[in-house]
């Protein structure tokens, strides 16, 4: 990251107290301009950043995300005329769309802007175990992001973690979990774990929950797969294990909360899409337009991409 683009994330975080309590309106605020003023001054095409409205999408098209669409439909979260009509545009690699593209990583590879992201993580998990203890007292919290944005948020959360949290031990090493953008078909004996996740690890009985970490959450695609990595491994609810879904910025997109909702799981976050929309036209970061598609998708992703079809198709010459 070039002097300026560091000099920028310094001047911004200078004015936040780090040891405030977390504050979602606040966190959004920094985030907002940190995205945004490292864009500006960074090389060209070098954007941690874009929010297109709908001629700006009819220009240049929408952004494509990780979740795979014929998942979405096979799990009943996408209607099948959407998916249709977005294998027409994406034969080979069917993606769902939106106006937003976001790199948190990207941010979260400086130092003291991981340490202010993660302290607010930290508030925001000691609070949700002291509502929401986790059922085994002597097992211990074990931080599990996955690769890559997730495991710099994911250890530096860990370590504010312990000296927040009450009553339970945060594990001191943080292992990551890999290819988690595939879906993991365990049976018992098959596999090992240590195939799936890298680093020291507590056993099953040695846990009391596991918080699976990311910088980003969309559609959960990676989230559900991971989960449901562990649980085959014997960290369930059987085991009194809990498993806690942490992100920076979670889009609250529907699928995702639907994700989350099956698999009985909680979602803690700091950012959310609509939050940062709304922040970001409130700074001046982005216009009324661009506000307005982004909570249109948020709100109706279906109807936001029925909508769009006819551009994309276009474009890509349908």
């Amino acid at each position: 990251m070039p002097r300026d683009q560091v000099k920028v994330l310094n001047n911004i975080l200078a004015g936040y107290d780090r040891d405030i309590e977390f504050n979602r309106v606040t966190v959004t605020d920094a985030l907002s301009m940190m995205l945004f003023e490292v864009t500006k001054v960074g090389e060209k095409g070098e954007e941690l950043v874009r929010i297109r409205d709908y001629a700006q999408i009819a220009e240049k098209g929408a952004f494509r995300y990780a979740g795979q669409a014929d998942t979405m439909l096979k799990e009943g979260l996408m209607p099948e005329d959407v998916y249709d009509g977005l294998k027409t545009v994406m034969p080979e690699d069917t993606r769902h769309v939106g106006p937003s593209y976001l790199r948190v990583k990207g941010l979260l590879t400086h130092r003291p802007t991981r340490n202010f992201f993660g302290k607010q993580m930290a508030y925001q998990l000691s609070r949700y175990f002291s509502l929401e203890p986790p059922p085994k007292k002597e097992g211990v919290i074990v931080c599990i992001p996955n690769m890559t944005g997730g495991a710099w948020i994911g250890d530096e959360t860990a370590r504010e973690l312990e000296k927040m949290v009450d009553g339970y031990e945060v594990w001191t090493s943080t292992p990551y979990a890999r290819e988690m953008r595939k879906v993991v078909d365990v049976k018992a004996g098959e596999k090992k774990l240590t195939e799936f996740v890298e680093g020291l690890l507590p056993t099953p009985a040695e846990t009391a929950a596991v918080v699976c970490f990311e910088e980003l959450r969309t559609a959960a695609e990676t989230t559900q797969n991971a989960t449901n990595m562990y649980r085959r491994f014997g960290y369930n609810e059987e085991n009194n294990v809990k498993i806690v879904e942490a992100s920076v910025f979670d889009y609250r997109h529907p699928v995702g909360v639907e994700r989350l909702k099956r698999l009985g799981v909680a979602g803690i976050y700091l950012v959310d899409g609509r939050g940062f929309f709304d922040s970001s036209a409130l700074l001046g970061n982005i216009t009324v337009s661009q506000q307005g598609a982004g909570n249109d998708w948020l709100a109706e992703p279906w109807n936001f991409t029925r909508k769009i079809l006819p551009d994309l198709q276009k474009l890509a010459g349908k």
